[in-house]
């Protein structure tokens, strides 16, 4: 029963004393600093978005020659280059697609601990409401035990030798009850302190807790349910991104492959000559274009097959997740 309660609040959020449980898991995800790192960790990731999909750098050359180079029309003097490569047509496209995945991947991360922690939250929050409930029939059965010793007291002043048995008997069980009742109350007070810990409040924090609490019912069939968490569960889609990820990937290593083109701009610096020659001192301009050619194709290779092999390893987690689970629903559907 706990086990198929675990389920449903991991995947659905009972909206069970809305108000002031919502208030407590707001808080928690606001103030929890396992889930703000987890945050941080997939906004990282956005950045490397912007990094990978962004042109090469530009080439600037420049050369000076100590002896100028004479021409028919002056010296050389100087050269100034620049050249912007161009990866092949889609290169960029998939490489920002295996870190836009990387990035969903991640924010499903996050948000499988935000779930995990929330079903901290209402767990705690849950055994706290039982434990008080557990205060409040107990201190219901004291004041009766009370009243009880009261009569059989009185019994036994009116000369009753059983009135005795009676007032030692309730006694002990009034002595019982108030171990326990101690007990409890210790309980709940360890309990408050873990479920301020888990907010990142100060142990002793005050806790609004509830007068009662709604029973949480099972509606859907076993099959409802798992297909819901087939869908719902944030560790298959973040394997899911992973494998699209490493898909981009493959491709990014196919097209790496493929050459690369280059355009560039050479501007040549040209001293004055003492010759009347036409375009004397004249600089010059030299367009150039230049294309990358990848003879080494082991490394794209070995790329390509990496990529294809994070796949398939991330298809059988995928594929044991869901065996998992579906194992973990049986077991707990036979015990609900």
């Amino acid at each position: 029963m706990k086990k198929l309660i675990y389920i449903l609040l991991l995947l659905f959020g009972a909206e069970i004393n809305a108000q002031t449980l919502n208030d407590y898991l707001k808080i928690a995800a606001e103030n929890n600093l396992g889930l703000k790192a987890k945050f941080k960790d997939y906004e990282a990731s956005l950045e490397k978005v912007n990094q990978v999909g962004s042109l090469p750098d530009p080439v600037l050359d420049f050369g000076y020659f100590i002896s100028p180079i004479e021409t028919r029309n002056g010296p050389q003097q100087a050269k100034i280059g620049v050249m912007q490569m161009f990866p092949w047509i889609g290169t960029l496209n998939a490489r920002e697609q295996v870190f836009a995945n990387m990035a969903k991947s991640k924010y499903e991360d996050f948000e499988a601990q935000k779930k995990q922690l929330f079903y901290m939250v209402k767990k705690v929050w849950y055994e706290m409401n039982e434990l008080k409930q557990s205060i409040t029939i107990i201190d219901a059965n004291l004041a009766i035990l009370k009243s009880f010793e009261s009569l059989a007291t009185q019994k036994f002043e009116t000369g009753s030798k059983k009135g005795m048995v009676d007032v030692l008997r309730i006694q002990m069980e009034t002595a019982e009850l108030e171990n326990k009742l101690l007990l409890v109350r210790d309980k709940l007070n360890v309990k408050k302190v873990s479920f301020n810990n888990v907010l990142n409040r100060e142990p002793e924090t005050e806790i609004t807790l509830p007068e009662t609490t709604e029973v949480l019912s099972v509606m859907e069939s076993k099959q409802q349910l798992m297909d819901s968490i087939s869908v719902a569960n944030n560790e298959l889609r973040s394997m899911e991104m992973k494998k699209e990820a490493f898909h981009s990937s493959s491709v990014v290593a196919k097209k790496q492959g493929l050459p690369m083109l280059g355009v560039g701009l050479n501007y040549f610096m040209i001293g004055s000559t003492n010759l009347s020659a036409p375009n004397s001192g004249q600089d010059a301009f030299m367009p150039m274009v230049s294309v990358s050619i990848p003879i080494f194709r082991k490394k794209y290779k070995a790329q390509q097959n990496e990529a294809n092999l994070n796949m398939e390893s991330v298809q059988f987690q995928m594929e044991n997740k869901k065996n998992m689970l579906e194992n973990e629903l049986e077991m707990t559907w036979v015990d609900y």
